[in-house]
């Protein structure tokens, strides 16, 4: 399984910009204004944990966030995105187990996006707020995560990208790489780009299905004394990056443009806690997830 997982990890780095695609944001058409929002919550099974060769029971979580803004376009080249955002993941762990029971983050997304000359965008976001478990809040809890991408479109069935994301906190700081966008046939898309590099069908005008990945990394500070009460004191108030790969197909329908579902499920191959100055790590060893989102634009 780890080996599986490794070599999924090394194809989806080498074949996709790791540029945070999911907080792009289209620029508003006609209107100068536009109302954005998304919510979503998955769920995932029950699966082995372990720490090395020691195993620490199960683990199950829970996943949310509700994102809400509002687009602007201040010019014919230039628009903005200003959006509040609340992510969530509850952890069910056995006592004892150096994993918060809740790992979030809350703050904003500030989104630019200019038009260049020769079909070329400058695509910039940026992610200020509190990544934490939510206990002993203080500024080691502040981060800025931001990414800046440079997309080229040929026409309106290519285009390619090349991306850089940057946060500071974690354990690898700037990644990044090149991706594309490709219809290559009437109602077929092939979108290599990070974080969901998929497969797309466009089965109606109001129905969207998929088969692909889905890959989640954040750096988060924990409390100063959650690694006292797992008994390894090295733990408190250290820097943990969570990281989790799903496969998955799913569906998108649009009722309207105000209400979009998305329904997924799949296959989880490995949660990975991993805190990289201790040198600490826990796997689990894959699980189940079914997912949902609902989201539109005003």
């Amino acid at each position: 399984m780890k080996t599986t997982s490794a070599l999924l990890w090394m194809a989806l780095t080498l074949t996709a910009v790791t540029a945070r695609a999911d907080y792009w944001h289209v620029p508003p058409r006609g209107n100068t204004l536009q109302l954005e929002y998304e919510a979503g919550a998955a769920y995932l099974a029950g699966s082995r944990l372990s720490l090395g060769s020691t195993r620490l029971g199960n683990i199950e979580s829970a996943h949310t966030h509700l994102v809400a803004g509002v687009a602007v376009r201040a010019s014919d080249d230039f628009t903005f995105r200003v959006a509040a955002e609340y992510r969530r993941n509850d952890f069910e762990v056995g006592p004892g187990v150096p994993i918060p029971n809740v790992l979030g983050n809350v703050g904003l997304q500030l989104t630019g996006n200019w038009a260049l000359r020769n079909n070329l965008s400058l695509w910039l976001n940026a992610r200020p707020g509190i990544y934490s478990d939510f206990r002993d809040l203080g500024f080691s809890d502040l981060n800025v995560p931001f990414n800046v991408v440079l997309a080229w479109q040929r026409d309106e069935d290519l285009m390619w990208l090349l991306g850089v994301y940057v946060d500071l906190r974690a354990e690898f700081p700037v990644f990044g790489g090149p991706g594309v966008r490709w219809r290559f046939a009437d109602y077929w898309t092939l979108n290599l780009v990070m974080p969901r590099p998929r497969l797309e069908f466009q089965a109606t005008d109001d129905l969207l299905l998929y088969g692909g990945a889905e890959w989640r990394q954040v750096s988060y500070r924990v409390a100063r004394d959650l690694g006292t009460k797992a008994g390894n004191p090295s733990l408190n108030n250290q820097m943990l990056d969570y990281r989790e790969l799903r496969l998955g197909v799913g569906l998108n329908y649009s009722f309207n443009r105000h209400f979009n579902l998305g329904l997924e499920g799949g296959y989880a191959p490995e949660r990975r806690f991993h805190y990289y100055s201790a040198k600490t790590q826990l796997t689990d060893n894959g699980s189940g997830y079914v997912a949902a989102t609902l989201n539109g634009r005003f």
